[in-house]
């Protein structure tokens, strides 16, 4: 009777007190929800990465450029006298197939030739009453910077035209003075050679044929370009 005695000491109790407390989750409940939040998350994780994966592993959707057909090379080199020292020496550098370009190409290609024949005739100049060698030097020198005057009138002259005809007959006529002017030269070098008997070694002489031949080259297709633009257009 004393615990009753106690509660009635107490009075009435409020309204607040007599509201019963929301049950708390049961442990169960709790775990089961921390779980599916945990899946939740590494499931989002695992579709980040994924994605993120994916942007560096599938190739760009970019279609490839179209590869430059050698079937163009070999056209204008048809028109040379070498017409496979042309196709080798241009082959692998080869990145646009219009005669414009590869004219381009052939000049680039010519004038380091020569400049590379200028630095081999240098090797060599210390060959005691050898005159030739020293000539030679200066030839193909001078004649790799004819090249290259002709190469920076071409590319000055399509940049002026935007794509439009370039070949006007003073233009042509530059070209090939300049071209022709550095095919004496090396005629020159060869002829100082052979009459002075200066031995030079075989490798000398390749680079010799090559360069010759590939000065060749470059004024057959600035000769024929009319004729291959109309080919090719």
């Amino acid at each position: 009777m004393e615990s009753i005695n106690t509660m009635k000491g107490y009075g009435k109790v409020s309204d607040q007190e007599n509201q019963i407390p929301s049950p708390l989750p049961k442990p169960s409940s709790r775990k089961t929800l921390i779980a599916t939040v945990s899946l939740v998350s590494l499931l989002l994780i695992l579709t980040v990465v994924a994605l993120t994966a994916g942007a560096f592993t599938h190739p760009s959707h970019n279609p490839p450029p179209p590869p430059v057909s050698s079937n163009s090379l070999k056209t204008v080199c048809a028109v040379t006298r070498y017409p496979e020292t042309c196709f080798n020496a241009l082959s692998s550098s080869l990145k646009e197939s219009d005669p414009e370009s590869i004219l381009e190409l052939s000049l680039r290609i010519a004038s380091e030739k020569l400049s590379t024949l200028s630095m081999s005739f240098r090797s060599i100049d210390d060959m005691p009453g050898e005159a030739a060698v020293k000539d030679c030097v200066r030839l193909y020198a001078d004649a790799a910077s004819q090249l290259n005057e002709t190469l920076t009138e071409i590319v000055t002259e399509r940049k002026k035209k935007k794509g439009g005809n370039w070949m006007t007959e003073k233009v042509v006529g530059d070209v090939k003075t300049w071209i022709s002017a550095a095919m004496s030269d090396g005629e020159t070098c060869s002829d100082g050679i052979e009459e002075m008997g200066t031995v030079v070694g075989n490798e000398i002489k390749k680079e010799m044929v090559m360069a010759n031949q590939m000065m060749s080259v470059c004024l057959a297709i600035v000769s024929e370009m009319k004729k291959l633009l109309l080919i090719f257009h």
